[in-house]
């Protein structure tokens, strides 16, 4: 039986936390669906989603990373609290980064933004076509400049090639695609600078006492 998603929380509405945890399981097929052939529902099980208050002075709402052989996907509770769909397309995009392949960063970003919008907008479906575009376009204005130029990249490359994306990921996994054509690819179809945000590791709070879990 999947663990997925394995969700604590801080300084965090509680039923925020379970509305988030109930549309994470509704999409778990979506995302082994997006998924390499070598990331199974017990590696998603083992994607640790924490929820606390970043501090005021971060950049970023999200971030991922791997310490002591656990994988975390930490999400900033006042971004899931204004605005609770953007904090879920986020913690999509964190979960994403866990099963990319790319090597090059543009690559791997562009690959994480497109994914966590098409789970997003699967999940939206069943609300209907006004309800979708609103809230997809509400997501878009309160991210990231930056991010969004990763998602109309990863959009325009899918729109030429269904699942290209994803075919591209299998690649890179199998060594199909050297680095360098791999850079080049994603140098290519970008045609502005992206400044990046940045987020200090001594920040990271301890990730296991101290929260709640769903």
């Amino acid at each position: 039986m999947s663990m997925f998603p394995d969700i604590k929380f801080r300084d965090c509405d509680p039923n925020l936390a379970r509305r988030l945890k109930k549309d994470l399981v509704s999409v778990e097929s979506h995302l082994l669906d997006c998924s390499p052939s070598n990331f199974s529902r017990q590696k998603l099980g083992r994607i640790r989603i924490r929820i606390f208050k970043f501090p005021r002075n971060e950049e970023c709402n999200e971030f991922f990373l791997l310490h002591r052989n656990k994988r975390y996907v930490c999400l900033n509770s006042s971004l899931l609290t204004r605005r609770y769909y953007t904090g879920l397309q986020h913690t999509l995009h964190g979960i994403a980064h866990h099963f990319s392949q790319f090597r090059d960063e543009i690559g791997d970003e562009v690959f994480c933004e497109f994914i966590s919008y098409s789970i997003l907008n699967k999940l939206l479906e069943k609300r209907g076509r006004k309800f979708q575009n609103r809230i997809i376009r509400s997501v878009m204005r309160s991210s990231p400049r930056d991010y969004n130029i990763y998602y109309r990249i990863g959009r325009k490359l899918n729109e030429k090639n269904e699942g290209f994306l994803i075919k591209l990921n299998n690649m890179v996994k199998n060594r199909k695609i050297s680095t360098k054509k791999e850079k080049k690819l994603f140098s290519r179809v970008l045609k502005t600078k992206i400044k990046g945000q940045n987020f200090s590791i001594k920040d990271v709070p301890e990730l296991e006492r101290g929260f709640r879990k769903v």
